[in-house]
């Protein structure tokens, strides 16, 4: 008996929503997860044939705003779509207030997980351990559309004796989405003087293939790949020489 008059109510909802004319109903604050809007994606639609629905859900409105933003829609929108797919506003309930806010649902991607990627990259492809160089240039948090995000390197990282570079991008449901240049510099090292003014120096003067040694004294101090002023002895000059060692310089003609 109970079981009869469950089926009795279920039927008598179906008749009703069955006889209900075709109705949108819209809220004046919608959020989306899609690049582009269709009427069911904002809208409950009720009544009428369920196959009428599905059509009228199926009209698409436009663009959805960009991941995390907003946009507007108004009613005057609506009513234009409806006309040009052939359904008369006048022949339907609609229930809307004359514009709404429409919000693109988002994920974040934060700067912290870029970076631990690149890092890992870069050791994993180069075998240098980068871990406590500094980012140069750290990216700004993105939106991104909801979905898996997977991130992948283009292309080889780019390495020097004080820099790593590598390129980043970010796939959402197998989509770029971000794309991040990343540079990261090396901890500055210690300056350790390795001539002071007044040293005496060995001076390498090499040209066109001819190595010469003489001996200088430094006009100032000066550590290791850094260029200063050596008195040379015989010339009775004063040049500029890179310091290659300590108590060594060399010029180069």
């Amino acid at each position: 008996m109970h079981a009869v008059l469950v089926l009795g109510l279920l039927g008598m909802a179906l008749v009703q929503l069955k006889d209900e004319p075709l109705t949108i109903r819209i809220a004046p604050s919608v959020s989306v997860g899609t690049e582009r809007l269709r009427l069911d994606a904002i809208a409950e639609l009720r009544g009428g044939e369920a196959q009428q629905r599905q059509a009228l859900g199926a009209i698409e409105l436009g663009a959805s705003p960009l991941p995390g933003q907003k946009r507007k829609f108004t009613r005057a929108q609506l009513l234009t779509r409806l006309r040009q797919h052939g359904y008369p506003p006048e022949a339907l309930r609609i229930e809307m207030p004359g514009t709404i806010e429409i919000t693109r649902v988002a994920q974040s991607l934060g700067t912290e997980s870029v970076d631990q990627f690149a890092r890992a990259e870069i050791q994993k492809r180069t075998g240098i351990d980068i871990a406590q160089w500094r980012l140069e240039n750290p990216p700004a948090e993105s939106a991104l559309p909801e979905g898996e995000i997977v991130l992948s390197v283009v292309g080889a990282p780019r390495i020097s004796e004080r820099t790593a570079s590598i390129e980043i991008v970010a796939w959402v449901n197998s989509r770029p989405q971000a794309r991040y240049a990343m540079r990261f510099v090396a901890p500055e090292r210690a300056r350790q003087v390795m001539v002071r003014a007044g040293d005496a120096v060995q001076v390498v003067v090499q040209t066109d293939g001819v190595v010469v040694e003489v001996a200088g004294t430094a006009r100032s101090a000066g550590a290791e790949g850094e260029s200063i002023p050596i008195y040379i002895h015989e010339t009775q000059k004063t040049v500029r020489a890179r310091i290659v060692a300590k108590g060594r310089v060399e010029v180069v003609l």
